[in-house]
């Protein structure tokens, strides 16, 4: 568990593991639900989706998940959505691959917009290998970082250094009034490649 906030109904993020040909009864997502599949492939009645699917799931939706033979590895939301900006009942995103990303001609940053409205913006974005200081803003109401790939150093407003690894979270709130900067690099051999949600901590969420 990663965050959690309330008992048996809680607003989550998580890190949840599935093994092959696990089946689930159908429920409904009372608080809505995104989740980014992080290895394997997760199925329902919407379809297969594989690894670097990003997928959101809006209040009062819900399925069947019915995993298959390759497992699946999912970092999961819950209740974390907004009745105010009504979403459709089911959207999905899809993103390169890491062995297409390094195999690529572009060698410089490259960032994959997803789900965007006035509560909260999320995107994935790839540093390859070699990145140096590249800056990534904190913007008002905070950041959070998933890291779906690679190793990255990251230091806040260059005095604090954090290593992120493989599957690792963070969470940067906004906590000054002048905006914040977070300084990547990385030498590993994959580069970094994250995932990002910001602008959302102040939104009016369900919640618990």
């Amino acid at each position: 568990m990663l965050e959690r906030k309330g008992a048996e109904v809680a607003r989550a993020t998580t890190i949840v593991r599935f093994d092959p040909h696990q089946e689930f009864p159908r429920h409904t997502h009372h608080g809505g639900e995104e989740f980014i599949v992080v290895a394997g492939t997760w199925h329902d009645d919407y379809g297969a989706f594989p690894a670097y699917s990003y997928v959101r799931n809006y209040i009062g939706s819900s399925h069947t998940p019915k995993i298959k033979e390759d497992g699946c590895t999912i970092l999961v939301k819950l209740r974390q959505m907004s009745k105010t900006r009504e979403e459709p009942e089911k959207s999905s995103w899809s993103l390169p691959a890491l062995v297409d990303l390094k195999m690529g001609k572009e060698r410089d940053v490259q960032k994959f917009p997803l789900f965007s409205s006035p509560l909260e913006r999320t995107y994935a974005i790839y540093f390859p290998k070699g990145t140096m200081d590249k800056i990534l803003p904190i913007p008002p109401h905070g950041l959070e970082m998933f890291l779906l790939a690679g190793c990255i150093k990251s230091e806040l407003g260059k005095a604090t250094s954090r290593i992120h690894t493989k599957w690792s979270w963070s969470l940067f709130p906004m906590l000054l009034a002048a905006p914040q900067k977070l300084f990547i690099s990385t030498d590993h051999e994959d580069g970094a490649y994250a995932w990002i949600k910001e602008g959302h901590l102040d939104s009016d969420e369900v919640g618990v």
